[in-house]
């Protein structure tokens, strides 16, 4: 088999950060895809990902795809062929695969139904580029973007692309793929550096080799690594310690094409500034990195990494730092100004900011939160009179100058303002954390009150907007509702700081402070519901990430019992190793076989009655649920309820042999009516065993 290397190179304007390597792998997935449906496996593909470029690289490739044979199968026997001769259907089966009659055979295809026409050829594979050029549009219009755009340059251009597309590469060996997108024709020439490369025919033999020779590293793992190596080295130089920031680092990677760290620093006055303010300014407006001095305080040494070789190193940080400085100065400016109004006496302000069109303001949204923490301060295990207190003052920094300028602050600053005007620590650190967490990693609020202001805060968002209708789709969360309901499973469902309230009593009391409030709108059970499911949905696909299985969460909530979402999390955690085990195998498939049995008997009768059994295996086990619920009530009464699951969940395991001894030896839909039902209460009050704990047989 002749083989080749293979490379395509996709040359487009810059990319934002974030995007290209999500592109770019699935770029390379669907082009392995493709090949594995020709039947080219184990080609070994490398993906190069840079701000101007996605490119895949396979040193040895299939010129040609083999030769395979197809099986056809055409109509039954019964159909093709009557009295021994052929049928039209027959002969219009033939005509239409492109064979005669005599091609044909009857077999059995092993479905039981008898003998088919069956005809097998031999397909002759093609050339693999020609299977890839047919394949790579599709496949490019696909990729995945938070946007696309059209561009107008000349010639039409029908095709739509995360930014301008401005040559392709696509070539096996010596020969070009012969496709085109968004009016660029694939051929040989790629280009370098934007500013120190050039325009040349790439090596096809060593891509990754070429570019570095025209100032790209298109590896993107070995361009972060290289990133992380020079910011070391030149923080090493400064005698400064590198503020560690991940975030910062992959954003910075998604850059630039050939990075080159360079030190830099704003004026020692700017110290006085908290330092979230320098370093939000650093990271979100200049995507620098901060630094801190040898005692572990604030540096004014930041370091940029530039996307060209400098001759002037000095130039370029120079200029960094005079944007820096003039940022700073204004950041400073409002700090003196804003503490002269307190954050008390801006919270009237904030009835003039808009929460959503047709909910009212934020002022509003502020009065519900103070509402709710005060209603339900023992279940949240907060102090009544600080937690109404930060809720009340939590927005306040929006009105500030500070955040107006540097939104990313809000929070943060409001938690420091709160302190220059005397308000208590709790107070102060509940308003600097009220937002966490903002992601699905993020770490969690350290103090309670802050989180009880997260939990109404998430639970006032999503019933606002599903009353308004604006539910995410499959494609679009313009409001971030899937991440306001994540960060109310993570608040509610953490076991470390526990929160007694159900999901339910949540929702309802967020949706109480709406309907008193009666500023704007009323929440209906519907919306209500509505929430509660989408919750639940995230919950479940949350599930692995909060260190569950999605079987285990979901038995846990469909309990009968209501509780507090920490304690379901407590039972999804013991049920993982319960359904893993044979005894909770066996008890879920009975549970799976009680609840079938029950839901196609429909309405069932309550009590047992032991005059009607007739088999030794309904006085077993009815004999045997009795000692269960005796123990599984002991041990839910004792110790704390993370210390009663265990033992509840042995009690149930005990259930296996009678229950299995039961369905062996018993018919449960007998012809007497009385027995049959009888027999229904037994299986209906065993199931609600079960139930109390979770929905077994969901497992």
């Amino acid at each position: 088999m002749s083989m080749k290397p293979l490379l395509i190179e996709i040359g487009v304007e810059e990319i934002p950060a974030g995007v290209a390597p999500r592109m770019g792998e699935v770029l390379q997935r669907n082009v392995v895809d493709v090949l594995a449906d020709a039947g080219i496996q184990n080609v070994m593909v490398s993906l190069g990902v840079t701000p101007r470029r996605l490119m895949l690289h396979a040193a040895s490739c299939p010129v040609q795809q083999d030769d395979r044979e197809e099986t056809i199968w055409g109509p039954p026997e019964r159909v093709a062929f009557k009295d021994a001769e052929p049928t039209g259907a027959a002969h219009g089966f033939a005509k239409k695969s492109g064979l005669s009659l005599d091609d044909f055979e009857l077999a059995d295809k092993g479905d039981g139904k008898g003998n088919y026409m069956k005809a097998v050829r031999t397909v002759k594979g093609r050339p693999v580029a020609e299977i890839l050029a047919e394949a790579m549009p599709a496949i490019l219009r696909k990729l995945p973007s938070p946007k696309q755009m059209q561009w107008q340059d000349g010639d039409s251009r029908p095709d739509a692309f995360i930014r301008p597309v401005r040559w392709i590469v696509a070539r096996l060996g010596d020969d070009v793929i012969p496709f085109s997108f968004a009016g660029v024709t694939a051929g040989k020439l790629s280009r370098g550096h934007r500013v120190h490369g050039s325009v040349g025919e790439i090596d096809v033999h060593d891509p990754f080799a070429w570019l570095e020779g025209q100032f790209v590293h298109a590896d993107r793992n070995s361009r972060k690594a290289l990133i992380a190596e020079q910011l070391a080295t030149a923080a090493r130089k400064q005698g400064v310690e590198l503020v560690d920031d991940d975030d910062l680092l992959e954003e910075v990677t998604d850059l630039v094409e050939w990075p080159m760290a360079i030190a830099a620093s704003y004026d020692e006055d700017f110290l006085r500034l908290p330092e979230e303010v320098s370093r939000i300014e650093l990271k979100h407006h200049q995507r620098c990195f901060s630094a801190h001095d040898a005692n572990g305080k604030v540096s004014p040494v930041f370091f940029t990494v530039a996307n060209i070789e400098s001759r002037n190193p000095d130039a370029v940080a120079e200029g960094n730092e005079r944007v820096v400085n003039a940022r700073l100065a204004d950041a400073a400016f409002y700090f003196d100004r804003d503490p002269k109004e307190s954050l008390d006496a801006r919270v009237e302000k904030l009835s003039e900011i808009v929460f959503q069109d047709g909910l009212g303001m934020v002022g509003d949204q502020v009065r519900r939160m103070r509402a709710f923490v005060l209603d339900n301060a023992t279940a949240l295990g907060v102090d009544a009179n600080d937690a109404q207190r930060a809720a009340l003052l939590c927005k306040s920094d929006l009105t500030t100058g500070l955040v107006g300028e540097f939104p990313e602050l809000q929070g943060y600053m409001g938690g420091k303002y709160a302190r220059m005007d005397g308000e208590n620590d709790a107070v102060a650190h509940a308003i600097e954390h009220h937002y966490a967490p903002a992601g699905a990693d993020d770490d969690l609020p350290p103090s309670r009150i802050s989180r009880a202001i997260g939990v109404i805060e998430r639970a006032d968002k999503l019933l606002g907007y599903f009353h308004l209708g604006r539910i995410p789709t499959a494609s679009a969360d313009p409001f971030g509702l899937r991440r306001a309901a994540i960060g109310l499973i993570r608040l509610l469902a953490d076991t470390s700081t526990p929160i007694e309230m159900t999901l339910d009593q949540v929702i309802n009391e967020a949706a109480k402070q709406w309907n008193q409030q009666r500023v704007t709108i009323a929440i209906a059970d519907e919306t209500k519901q509505q929430v509660r499911e989408f919750i639940i949905e995230r919950l479940l696909g949350l599930s692995v990430s909060l260190g569950f299985s999605k079987t285990s969460v979901d038995a846990a909530v469909n309990s009968s019992e209501i509780r507090p979402l920490y304690r379901e999390a407590l039972i999804a955690r013991h049920l993982m190793g319960f359904e893993s085990s044979e005894d909770g195998q066996a008890i879920a498939a009975a549970n799976k076989r009680i609840a079938n049995i029950l839901k196609k008997a429909g309405s069932v009768e309550p009590d047992v009655k032991t005059s009607l059994f007739s088999e030794t295996a309904e006085q077993a086990l009815f004999d045997a649920l009795l000692m269960a619920e005796s123990g599984f009530n002991q041990a839910v009464a004792e110790g704390s309820f993370e210390e009663s699951i265990s033992p509840a969940l042995a009690e149930l395991a005990r259930l296996r042999a009678p229950v299995d001894r039961f369905f062996d030896d018993v018919m449960v839909m007998a012809e007497d009516e009385a027995v049959r039902a009888n027999r229904l209460a037994l299986l209906s009050r065993l199931r609600s065993l079960f139930l109390n704990l979770a929905d077994i047989s969901r497992l």
